[in-house]
């Protein structure tokens, strides 16, 4: 594998490079390919043991702005997929690469409002093609599910770039001409997804899991089907002036109903998905 490089740059290093956004940036670029790692491998999570066999290496740091030069470092670990035949850090890059530009497509897309449709073909080479409008856009299959388990990393590191802070995160090939990943100036919002408040109420049957007194925010869990909200689990706030006190008992409880409003968008993954709940009181 070619020598690599991440950089970020701005006004925020002209003096220096501040070790919180350091670090923030290089979490996430790591979170990036984490996701990346654990699709390939068929994971669950990074645990003690998977870090040990997988994780970026800094082999140099250069002042000015933060450049690191750094490989992917694989300690014994026998990858496969169905679309090559064999797997390595050139490949664990090459769809890291290819997801970043799939999400900037499709975010891009329901942005505009469009809503992307997928389809996956070609099952021995594992195709998805991606109908955006009357566009067509193909990739490994791969990469549709580590989108989903990236994205959130991505839409924290896209969140460092501003007028007084970032104007530049790029990660590729040290002697390329173009970044294979490239955040720039304009770029805050490149992954950001539009959503809505509806204005209908609903009852909802869910377990309060955990809850932030001082942010008035916490998650809960929808685990009976047939409701207004999928299954899952959904960040909330309360809305208005309550009492905390309410919801942090809440989570004594097997189950509660709370009566909120859902905040929904176009998914960039297809359909419509609840993004947040904004309760309005909750019950036994």
């Amino acid at each position: 594998m070619e020598e690599m490089q991440f950089k970020i740059d701005g006004p925020l290093l002209k003096t220096g490079v501040p070790i919180p956004i350091a670090v923030a940036a290089l979490d996430s670029f790591q979170g990036i390919v984490d996701k990346t790692y654990l699709v390939t491998t068929n994971t669950q999570r990074i645990t003690s043991r998977e870090r040990e066999k997988f994780f970026l290496r800094a082999t140099e740091f250069k002042q000015g702005s933060l450049l690191t030069y750094f490989e992917i470092a694989l300690q014994g670990v026998q990858l496969g997929l169905p679309l090559v035949s064999s797997v390595g850090p050139n490949n664990i890059w090459e769809l890291t690469k290819d997801t970043f530009s799939f999400l900037k497509t499709v975010c891009g897309a329901v942005q505009q409002g469009k809503e992307p449709i997928y389809k996956f073909t070609n099952e021995a080479d594992g195709i998805l093609n991606v109908q955006i409008g009357d566009q067509n856009h193909h990739y490994y299959a791969p990469v549709y599910q580590i989108g989903q388990m990236a994205l959130p990393q991505y839409q924290q590191l896209a969140g460092l770039i501003g007028p007084k802070k970032l104007n530049e995160i790029s990660a590729g090939p040290k002697y390329a001409e173009k970044s294979d990943i490239y955040l720039g100036p304009n770029d805050r919002d490149l992954f950001k997804v539009p959503t809505t408040i509806r204005r209908e109420a609903i009852d909802l049957q869910c377990e309060v899991f955990d809850f932030n007194k001082y942010k008035n925010a916490g998650k809960l869990a929808v685990k009976v089907a047939g409701q207004p909200v999928p299954v899952g689990e959904y960040n909330f706030t309360i809305m208005g002036n309550q009492d905390i006190v309410d919801y942090i008992y809440s989570m004594l409880k097997p189950q509660v109903v709370i009566i909120c409003f859902m905040e929904v968008g176009i998914s960039p993954f297809g359909g419509e998905e609840v993004h947040k709940l904004h309760v309005t009181s909750v019950g036994s």
